[in-house]
């Protein structure tokens, strides 16, 4: 048995050098948590103060969505109408190219017949001046231009319009 109260003495002895250290460390914990105390009331401060924080800023998002669903309807309202002057819009930028396509087609040929018109017109001028070198080699009271008056006002083309000499000789009556 003597071994026994061998093994139980040592057994004490490992127990009380343990109880020993573990005394050594409980009061250095303890050292540390008097120092330690500042700065954990300070982070219980600052996690109050994030609590609060959170809780103003759940007031602030409530109201701001309060807020937006109040303009939510005519911001749907706006954006339909935006949508709808995007369409016309570019039904229009669509017509105006069909237009503007159209408008150099018309362009073109107005040109064109503006040249035909002015080489139409230079021949003419150059007809009568021909015409014109050729009559005024004639004197002034020819005969034969009293006698082209007088038929030419006994048919006139247009009913309505009437030649000089014959309003004159209709004057005279």
């Amino acid at each position: 048995m003597m071994w026994l109260d061998v093994g139980i003495v040592f057994l004490l002895m490992i127990a009380v050098g343990f109880c020993y250290r573990l005394s050594d460390r409980l009061r250095s914990l303890k050292g540390l948590t008097n120092v330690l105390s500042p700065s954990i009331e300070r982070l219980s401060q600052v996690l109050n103060g994030a609590h609060q924080a959170i809780g103003l800023l759940k007031q602030a998002t409530e109201t701001s969505q309060k807020g937006i669903e109040t303009y939510i309807p005519s911001a749907q309202v706006i954006s339909d109408d935006i949508v709808l002057l995007i369409e016309h819009a570019d039904r229009m930028s669509y017509r105006l190219d069909d237009l503007i396509t159209k408008a150099s087609d018309i362009e073109k040929n107005l040109r064109q017949t503006v040249l035909v018109s002015i080489r139409q017109s230079e021949k003419q001028n150059d007809l009568k001046t021909d015409i014109l070198s050729k009559t005024q080699s004639r004197q002034m009271d020819d005969p034969r231009d009293l006698f082209v008056q007088r038929v030419i006002a006994r048919y006139p083309k247009e009913p309505g319009i009437t030649i000089p000499e014959q309003e004159k000789i209709q004057e005279q009556q």
